[in-house]
């Protein structure tokens, strides 16, 4: 049946407006800059159903694509059963890789997120999120990556490069999605658009490098998590939450070890289904929220949104991320994945993949 992403934690949203009915709100105020492409390969395109998928990922790709004015392409490889030719799990309803570009220093990842509040003065949420980023690096890590997606919205590459950015991967014919939530999800089933509003956000740059008890490296989105205000939090296992303005406003909280899963994750709560939770459960449609949508406006995207050149290898991709499986009611404990890491610059590591029990 239909597995969905992981079920929502409470916090800003469109009004509790399901995914799919989120296109018409987004479309209705921000700029239609920024274009997703996907790519379907064969094991999408020869489904019986194969119209249906295609049109359904496709909303989800309109949504992002009418919320922000970043005029990049973003290129997704979209796949069945797999993702980026690595299998996914049978219990897995989603999975995502991206590639990363790096390493940069501190100095630079914020020196790139200031220019591009300064390319874009109405936008006050990135705005208010530069002005609270640290002058000076961080404790912990002082290595950052930078999704190619995102990389793409600052200016790092050309916003025109037709590589890959990223891929998704749905799950096989084990397990059953609920293609249009505006109805309702049938009992069972998963809500295929917040499975792909997930994994792309993902792609857009929703992604930690707190994969371990023991991070290397850091992401931008990283520089927004707090324990409370003032104090930028990376322990693995701590309660944490995202804010924009130093701390003192919690937006969403984020996935800790009390419940497991990808640490970039909201964490999930019994009355609100958020499409970046980091649980799914059948039977429910996700909302796109507005803090959903703020957590990539602050990456560099650039819009009006409710809630409102690296050390080393500056151009070419570091490695690349495979998600973790979210499971419901349990996530998955997948090892740290390596994949001829001194051969080609490539890794491969667990993103935010969603899986059933």
């Amino acid at each position: 049946m239909n597995q969905r992403l992981p079920a929502a934690r409470r916090g800003l949203r469109w009004a509790a407006a399901p995914l799919g009915l989120a296109l018409g709100l987004a479309a209705a105020s921000g700029a239609q800059a920024l274009t997703i492409v996907a790519r379907y390969d064969s094991t999408v395109t020869s489904l019986s159903n194969a119209a249906q998928v295609q049109a359904a990922f496709d909303a989800v790709a309109r949504d992002y694509s009418s919320a922000f004015s970043n005029p990049v392409t973003v290129n997704v490889g979209v796949s069945w059963g797999s993702v980026a030719g690595q299998a996914l799990p049978s219990t897995a309803v989603g999975a995502s890789t991206s590639n990363l570009y790096g390493y940069f220093t501190y100095a630079q990842v914020r020196s790139d997120l200031a220019a591009s509040a300064a390319s874009n003065p109405a936008d006050t949420s990135l705005a208010t999120a530069v002005k609270s980023l640290p002058t000076s690096a961080p404790a912990g890590p002082s290595r950052y990556v930078i999704p190619s997606a995102e990389a793409k919205a600052l200016g790092l590459i050309s916003g025109a490069q037709s590589s890959l950015d990223g891929s998704i991967g749905f799950a096989g014919s084990s397990l059953g999605y609920d293609f249009d939530p505006s109805n309702g999800v049938n009992a069972g089933a998963y809500d295929f658009q917040a499975v792909a509003a997930h994994e792309l956000a993902e792609i857009l740059g929703r992604v930690s490098g707190m994969n371990s008890p023991t991070p290397s490296w850091r992401t931008p989105y990283d520089l927004y998590r707090y324990s409370a205000p003032g104090v930028l939090d990376y322990g693995y296992n701590d309660a944490a939450y995202f804010s924009i303005n130093g701390g003192v406003t919690n937006l969403k909280s984020f996935n800790n070890a009390s419940q497991g899963g990808d640490r970039s994750d909201w964490a999930s709560t019994p009355t609100y289904y958020d499409v970046s939770d980091a649980f799914i459960s059948p039977g429910r449609a996700y909302n796109l929220s507005a803090v959903d949508l703020t957590s990539l406006d602050v990456l560099g995207w650039g819009g009006a949104n409710l809630g409102n050149s690296g050390v080393s290898n500056p151009t070419g991709v570091a490695f690349r991320l495979i998600s973790d499986p979210d499971a419901v009611p349990e996530p998955g404990a997948w090892a740290l994945m390596i994949a001829g890491l001194a051969a080609t610059g490539l890794a491969l590591r667990r993103q935010a993949a969603r899986r059933t029990a």
